[in-house]
């Protein structure tokens, strides 16, 4: 069973009990996590502002309390809590204008996420070797993403433990799903999404030129896929994102499904493989969006798994 504690505004720690519905949401797409619990009404609960979610001893969610509500019909008492994981609080405040050279990832650290209650971070001390420019209305979340994107070229996250990772999604845990010898599941859908395919990306290089530079993915053209985008870098002259349109392309053309009755929180990047009796062995996925749901009629878990294409995005 998951453990709710809370710590409301006179810093007092409490714990609720006996959830009657759960549901969290994780997505490596999305920088906050989100949490919505119900728990019967108990009066004169505090105003919260903090959660912790433990699932035995680990921890798989702490952030900010968004909304607190009490529900009263004809027949039943509930107290619903809303909350978001501690992303939200760099997504909500804006930061100082300040325009960065050379600045290192623990200066970034120090002055965009530790004063919005980010603990500490991994990652090596990387320097951008540019400048980086925080203008008028960025937010504290727009600033941490600009240097990670530009100083490790990966999509950074802030942890379920509340802490950052400037190098992104990551996870050494290892899911085995199996219709005979492994983690059960209820079911399993596989899709090979040709829609989102690239096959070309006519590029503007210059002011005065046309949309003369191709760049094309021949294994997508074998495919049958003719899907053109065309791209102006006239002005930022930035090359490398006509090849990025296609590999994100590629990225997001082929998902699985898998529902089971487990629960499974806090496994972002995690390793995955299913057998299954009709499509067979599915290798080489890994876990890209987890939506947890409990009930009083039921517990699942639906995972969104997606190939390992070592693609930035």
């Amino acid at each position: 069973m998951l453990r709710f504690d809370f710590t409301d505004i006179n810093d007092n720690t409490l714990t609720l009990s006996s959830p009657v519905y759960i549901v969290i949401n994780q997505d490596e797409n999305i920088p906050a996590d989100d949490l919505s619990v119900v728990f019967p009404f108990k009066k004169d609960t505090p105003e919260l502002c903090k959660v912790s979610v433990y699932d035995g001893e680990r921890l798989v969610f702490k952030g900010v309390v968004d909304e607190q509500q009490s529900i009263i019909n004809s027949d039943k008492r509930y107290t619903k809590i809303t909350a978001r994981s501690m992303a939200a609080m760099l997504l909500d405040n804006e930061s100082r204008p300040v325009s960065y050279t050379n600045i290192s990832t623990s200066v970034i650290f120090e002055r965009h996420l530790k004063p919005n209650g980010i603990e500490g971070y991994s990652g090596d001390d990387k320097v951008l070797k540019e400048s980086l420019n925080i203008m008028k209305g960025t937010t504290d979340w727009q600033a941490f993403y600009s240097f990670a994107i530009k100083a490790y070229n990966k999509i950074p996250r802030i942890k379920s433990d509340g802490t950052a990772d400037f190098s992104g999604v990551r996870s050494d845990d290892k899911l085995m799903f199996s219709d005979k010898n492994g983690l059960k599941y209820s079911s399993v859908k596989e899709n090979n999404k040709r829609c989102k395919l690239i096959s070309d990306v006519f590029v503007k290089a210059g002011v005065n030129s046309g949309y003369n530079v191709g760049v094309s993915d021949s294994e997508v053209k074998k495919r049958k896929i003719n899907r053109r985008r065309y791209l102006d870098v006239s002005a930022q002259k930035d090359f490398d994102t006509a090849d990025l349109m296609l590999k994100n392309g590629v990225k997001n053309s082929y998902e699985v499904t898998i529902k089971t009755p487990l629960r499974i929180i806090d496994r972002l990047g995690a390793q995955a493989e299913i057998e299954n009796t009709y499509l067979g062995t599915l290798k080489g996925l890994y876990v890209s969006s987890i939506y947890y749901k409990l009930t009083p009629d039921n517990e699942e878990t639906t995972l969104i798994l997606k190939e390992n294409k070592n693609v930035d995005s």
